[in-house]
């Protein structure tokens, strides 16, 4: 009787047994795989999620929907009920992985692939979902595997939520999810064939935007790359791809994901964008900008004009000033042995060498981590305007005799105050390089621009050979009797003319605070005033009295404080947006004193439309440009004939950083400004004009130009 039960009982439960659901969860090798869904009962004619989840074995990764340059994506085949659909995959971000120059896009560690379900209204019981799923693992080795994955939900009236623990690995899947992407992208081609996308992201603040990267939606028209140079600017992210191998021509849509990291308040945000770019034939990309005029240099070469550049700015004027102070601190050694001469002569040429070795160092740091640096760059910074206004105050204050440096700092405050000393002569030649830096020369664009787009031994060699020009004349002198004899003998008046050259360097001063005001509007003066009134307060309390007297440590402790105080600004600097009205903070196409906001949708533009175009890139810590703007651009004789040739004229701001100039520069293998670009009307290509300009070169270039129609 108990065996004729236990048969019954096993053939009622028969049917149970055969409709009891596969695994939800298989571990392959190298995959824990899981079947999820966001729901634990399904209600009739709800669509809901179901998400494929992967956890993967450290080190390794699977693919995205394009999986790059090797690999396959994975693939879900679907077993249901008839009258229930799912969807396609829905891909969260991807990853790169660049394995010896292979690049691939996927995933590490975990990946939610996510799929909306759809049942029939008419429903019921349960409902067994059914997934085959097969995808690619790979490290080192490629292994191809797969899983059959099945979980049986209920059907119920109402239907229910997942537990909150499988509800936050949906939720945490979704974030994942690109969004739509909220600006209109187009993309162009250059003459190489290799496309640029532009999505029209106006408004991004370039500081704030970092990790760029376009992950094209399918293997072909664009080449899978480790790295993308993309650029922030006015007309929004710009960035030049590859072509890729695919011989069929460019598709009239160019569709892929857009992944960036973005700074906010509450920290940094990693975002994705589903970017859709039509092809756009009038559009320019980056890239494809040449030159006439610009120079293509070797190595020789550029080392030579790199020595003739630094000879050349010992006669710029942001350099004379401490120049001058060098000459007259060398005059005090005339009658000294010479060996003393050639020590001081030494010192200063090593500061020189070693200030440019230092910077050289700094820019290939940079240019590793960050990819595109320039000559000049310290100068867009705000904080570092303000401490060379200061330094400069302070030289002058010294100069004028206001204070003595005591012999505790006697090495680096006397030479500063052209004193003497081989300390001093060594630091003389640093203060020379880090104001030499706005400075640009005849034969400087060339070289420098060579250095920076070469490896680093090359880079180094230049900027070396830029700072042995710098101090070359110096060194000359300190090693020739027959110079020396021509120096002027030590007098009275060597401390009037020291005093004199206090008045440079207050006007040097007062140009790096107008610098200021560029960088971080009016408040920057108020800063840089309140600032040098403090320091010299500080000096003035610091003379007063002598010996360790209670009321002497309370001047000195009050004087620390001023000084303090005025670096506290350094802070404000910061986070204080620019306000001033420059060209370049005004909107596109709005007009400056004849000149428009430079932006390469204006110039591509006016270029296309066959109109004669001229763009100045200069920026307000540029002594050079300033100079060729007053002499050259603008006087009465030049605008009446751009105004007659009808030319379009755009200024490039560049005092603060903007990637869309720095591009520019580069393409054209500049390494800063000035740089003067000249579109005669019907041109393709603009000539590149002299980094010094005259009036008459100017209106000579615009005298063979037809005038404008009217």
């Amino acid at each position: 009787m108990s065996r004729l039960l236990a048969l019954l009982l096993l053939l009622l439960a028969a049917p149970a047994l055969a409709q009891a659901p596969g695994p939800a969860v298989v571990q392959t090798e190298n995959v824990r795989a899981e079947l999820l869904a966001d729901v634990s009962a399904v209600k009739p004619g709800q669509p809901f999620w179901v998400g494929l989840r992967q956890v993967i074995k450290p080190k390794w990764h699977t693919y995205w929907k394009n999986p790059g340059d090797s690999g396959l994506p994975t693939e879900i085949a679907w077993k249901l009920p008839e009258g229930v659909t799912a969807g396609p995959i829905v891909w969260p971000r991807p990853n790169f992985y660049d394995i010896g120059g292979i690049v691939n896009y996927g995933f590490q560690d975990e990946a939610v692939l996510l799929v909306q379900v759809t049942p029939p209204a008419t429903l019921t019981g349960s409902l067994p979902l059914v997934a085959e799923a097969n995808w690619l693992v790979c490290e080192d080795v490629c292994i191809p595997e797969e899983a059959k994955l099945e979980l049986v939900l209920p059907v119920t009236a109402t239907g229910a939520p997942a537990s909150p623990e499988t509800l936050k690995i949906f939720e945490a899947a979704r974030q994942r999810v690109p969004l739509p992407s909220p600006w209109p992208a187009r993309y162009g081609v250059s003459r190489a064939g290799d496309p640029t996308l532009v999505v029209e992201a106006r408004g991004l603040k370039a500081d704030t935007i970092r990790d760029v990267y376009f992950f094209p939606a399918a293997w072909g028209p664009v080449a899978s790359m480790a790295r993308q140079s993309a650029t922030v600017g006015a007309d929004g992210i710009r960035i030049p791809l590859k072509r890729g191998d695919a011989k069929t021509a460019l598709p009239a849509e160019l569709a892929g994901t857009l992944v960036l990291t973005e700074r906010t308040a509450g920290g940094d945000v990693r975002q994705a964008f589903d970017v859709t770019a039509k092809l756009d034939p009038a559009f320019v990309p980056a890239g494809t900008l040449s030159a006439i005029g610009g120079e293509s240099i070797g190595l020789v070469e550029a080392l030579l004009f790199a020595l003739l550049g630094g000879l050349i700015l010992n006669l710029m004027p942001c350099v004379f000033p401490v120049l001058a102070m060098k000459a007259a601190a060398f005059a005090q050694l005339a009658g000294h042995e010479r060996s003393a001469m050639r020590r001081d002569g030494l010192a200063y040429t090593l500061g020189v060498l070693v200030s440019f070795a230092a910077m050289a160092a700094l820019l290939i740091v940079l240019r590793a981590s960050l990819g595109d640096v320039s000559w000049g760059f310290q100068f867009q910074s705000p904080v570092f305007s303000l401490l060379i206004a200061y330094l400069f105050f302070v030289i002058g204050l010294n100069l004028a005799g206001l204070f003595e440096v005591g012999s505790r700092f006697a090495g680096v405050g006397q030479g500063l105050a052209a004193k003497g000393g081989t300390a001093g002569a060594f630091f003389t030649g640093v203060l020379a390089v880090i104001v030499a830096t706005p400075c640009t020369a005849p034969f400087m664009a060339a070289a420098l621009g060579f250095a920076l787009s070469q490896p680093a031994p090359q880079t180094v060699a230049v900027l070396l050979a830029l700072g042995f020009g710098l101090a070359l004349p110096f060194l000359l002198l300190s090693f020739t009797p027959a110079l020396q004899r021509l120096m002027p003998r030590p007098g009275p008046w060597m401390d009037r003319l020291r005093q004199f050259l206090a008045f440079p360097m207050f006007a040097s001063a007062a140009w790096m605070v107008w610098v200021l005001t560029q960088q971080s509007g009016a408040d920057g003066v108020v800063y840089a005033l309140g600032g040098m009134i403090l320091i010299a307060f500080a000096i003035w309390l610091w003379r007063q009295g002598s010996g360790v007297s209670a009321a002497t440590w309370i001047r000195r402790g009050v004087a620390a404080v001023a000084v303090l105080l005025a670096f506290a600004a350094v802070l404000r600097l910061e986070d204080a947006p620019a306000t001033a009205a420059s060209v370049s903070g005004g909107p596109a196409g709005v007009t400056f004193d004849g000149w428009e906001r430079f932006s390469r949708e204006r110039m591509n533009q006016a270029v296309a439309e066959g109109k004669p175009v001229f763009v100045d890139f200069t920026a307000a810590w540029c002594i050079t440009c300033l100079v060729n703007e007053k002499v050259a651009l603008d006087t009465p004789a030049s605008r009446k004939a751009f105004e007659q040739a009808g030319v379009v004229k755009l200024k490039g701001d560049w005092t603060n950083r903007d990637p869309e100039i720095t591009a520019v520069l580069k393409e054209l293998g500049r390494a800063g400004v000035p740089l003067y670009l000249f579109w005669a009307p019907g041109a393709a290509q603009p000539k590149i004009l002299p980094q010094v300009l005259t009036e008459s070169l100017i209106l000579s270039e615009l005298a063979a130009l037809p005038p404008a129609k009217r």
